[in-house]
């Protein structure tokens, strides 16, 4: 699958993609639809691309202005694609790389987070697992989570302070937009 950055300041700059056949980076399409549903992204915005393998929407929020993007990753081959794409977009200063386990790496974020993007592995725990991390943490609180997520599965039922914003089905997943109830 060809990675790219749809627009901005690094509009057509080809990212390098997963050679793993399980991976499955957010298509154009979808990610387009994302950012046409936010547009225009919050000025000087700060970002948190969970699971972010490639960086494909952290660095897309970035050539679209976001003043800073974190990205948690643990997988090691992900890691060295995602520093290359980083590098390649020369997103360097506006880069935060967070490796290692997805909580202990929320957990280190200490500053206001604009938006989150939660994109786990399909059919894990980890939406729920991630969610326990950041609801309730004042670094969040005025975010706007954007997940996708399989049309099998729904977590939000267990969260009583989540507000479902607008949601989209493209095939079998759902983008979801939330916000944290106050």
């Amino acid at each position: 699958m060809s990675l790219r950055i749809i627009t901005g300041t690094r509009k057509g700059h080809k990212l390098k993609g997963p050679n793993s056949p399980d991976a499955r980076p957010t298509e154009d399409r979808i990610k387009e639809a994302i950012f046409n549903i936010i547009n225009p992204i919050e000025e000087d915005a700060v970002v948190l691309d969970v699971f972010a393998c490639t960086g494909n929407i952290g660095l897309e929020f970035l050539s679209r202005g976001a003043k800073k993007a974190y990205f948690s990753e643990l997988n090691r081959d992900n890691l060295k694609l995602l520093d290359d794409n980083i590098k390649h977009t020369k997103f360097e200063n506006e880069s935060v790389v967070l490796s290692g386990d997805f909580r202990r790496n929320i957990a280190q974020i200490r500053e206001n987070v604009d938006y989150v993007y939660l994109d786990p592995p399909y059919n894990s725990e980890f939406y729920q697992l991630a969610f326990e991390a950041m609801l309730n943490n004042k670094y969040f609180e005025e975010a706007l989570y954007i997940v996708e997520i399989n049309i099998d599965i729904d977590f939000s039922e267990k969260f009583n302070n989540l507000d479902l914003v607008y949601e989209k089905k493209y095939g079998k997943k759902y983008i979801r937009f939330y916000r944290e109830l106050k």
